[in-house]
Parts: structure tokens; C-alpha cells; sequence
């Protein structure tokens, strides 16, 4: 019985899954009757997908010494055209970005409350100071992002905070990122079960390794690999 082996590649980060897929080259069984899952189950499901992917998304897009950005009001209640605001400072960096013939990189979340954003822009080299002026509304604080796993993760989980009861995501980006697509190979059953070998130029993040069974009762394996420091990409 074959196995699927999907890998999805973001910057340094390697995720790995193996399982069955019933559709390929296997015998036929009988379909599981529907297992109604709770919505507070499938809530949880969604927010663990949400998060991961903007884990990804940063990964693949945003390295150390890329810059977050925190962009306050001034006064204790914010104005009412906060967009317009938000919105004229991206078209400022955009067109700061293109003077120097670099495109701009960002995603963006605005909290509410008393109302400010985060973002998350690749460094060109610009000073901090042509940065902050381009916000006159208030309060500007620029941070050097640490680019490893542990910072993807942090960020990811602070950016989409999808504990809400609507599940349109709060963050945004521009649509220049690189959105990181599993690569999927056939690979025999005993796949599962052999010890995991990371390749080279990569180790395994052991608080990662996953396994168990789908709900039709096939083994599944799921882990995690890690660029090593100092290892260039050559994929």
C-alpha cells in the first residue's frame, strides 16, 4: 500500500506529513460514516490552520533583521479615518520602497480598543528615521525581528488571534509574499515507520514528531526539520 509524503518548504523550515491517501493505488473501503465534529472542535481545528499558515507565510517571506513595526494614535481616542491613515502610510512606504527599486513586503493587523497596528516589513536598509516619519499620527516604535523559528511562532500566534467568533482572519499582506505549497511523492507504507532521517543541511525539531491514526484507522507521521545555522538554501 503506497503512502503519501507532503512536504511544505517556508525559509528555514521544513514541514513534513506522511499518510494514506485511500484515493491512490489502494484496495477499496467502505466510507466511514461522517464524524460530526463539534463546532467548538472544528473552532480549534481552524484556529491551529490559521495560525500555521501565517507561520508559514512568515518563514518563507521575513528573516532576521526584517523590521516590526507598532503604529499608535495620539490622544486617548483615536480618530475616526484610522484606514485612511493606515492606508496612506503603506502607499508613503510603497512609494519610499520604489525610490530605492525595492518592493515593499508587509503584513499587517490592526488590534482593537484603543486602535493601533502591527506590521511586519522586509529591510532594504532604510534608516529607522525615514521609517517613523512617515507616521505623523502618534506614536512609532521600530523592532528588529529575530527571524528564527521560535519568532515566526510568537509573531504568528500574536498577529492572528483567531479566538473570535467570526473566522475572517485580522491580519492582511501584500500580495507580492511568497505562499509556501506543499510538494506531494508517492512513498511505500513502511515509509511511517522508519526513523526519521533528516537530510542534509537540516535537523529535526523533535517536539514536532507526530504520530497516530486517520479516522479510517491508517498511520500517519508528521514532523518538523530545521535549516541548520550557517546552512545556505538550495532548493
Amino acid at each position: 500500500m503506497s503512502y503519501i509524503k507532503s512536504v511544505t518548504k517556508a525559509g528555514k523550515v521544513m514541514d513534513v506529513v506522511v499518510y494514506h491517501d485511500p484515493k491512490h493505488k489502494s484496495p477499496k473501503r467502505p466510507r466511514s460514516k461522517n464524524r460530526c465534529k463539534t463546532t467548538e472542535t472544528q473552532k480549534k481545528h481552524n484556529n491551529r490552520r490559521s495560525k500555521l499558515n501565517l507561520f508559514r507565510l512568515i518563514c518563507a517571506n521575513y528573516k532576521a533583521d526584517d523590521l516590526y513595526l507598532t503604529l499608535t494614535y495620539r490622544g486617548k481616542e483615536p480618530p475616526e479615518n484610522t484606514r485612511e491613515q493606515i492606508e496612506k502610510f503603506l502607499r508613503d512606504l510603497r512609494r519610499l520602497y520604489r525610490k530605492h527599486g525595492m518592493p515593499l513586503k508587509y503584513i499587517i493587523t490592526t488590534e482593537a480598543g484603543r486602535i493601533h497596528h502591527h506590521l511586519l516589513i522586509n529591510n532594504i536598509g532604510l534608516s529607522i528615521k525615514q521609517i517613523k516619519q512617515l507616521w505623523n499620527a502618534g506614536f512609532s516604535k521600530v523592532q528588529l525581528f529575530g527571524g528564527e523559528k521560535e519568532d515566526c511562532e510568537r509573531l504568528a500566534n500574536y498577529m492572528d488571534k483567531s479566538e473570535k467568533k467570526h473566522r475572517k482572519r485580522n491580519w492582511s499582506s501584500s500580495q507580492n509574499l511568497i505562499h509556501p505549497k506543499p510538494v506531494k511523492t508517492v512513498v511505500p507504507a513502511s515509509t511511517w515507520r522508519e526513523p526519521i532521517k533528516p537530510p542534509k543541511g537540516y535537523y529535526l525539531d523533535k517536539d514536532s514528531e507526530r504520530r497516530g491514526e486517520t479516522a479510517l484507522g491508517y498511520p500517519y507521521l508528521s514532523y518538523r526539520l530545521i535549516q541548520l545555522p550557517g546552512e545556505e538554501d538550495t532548493s
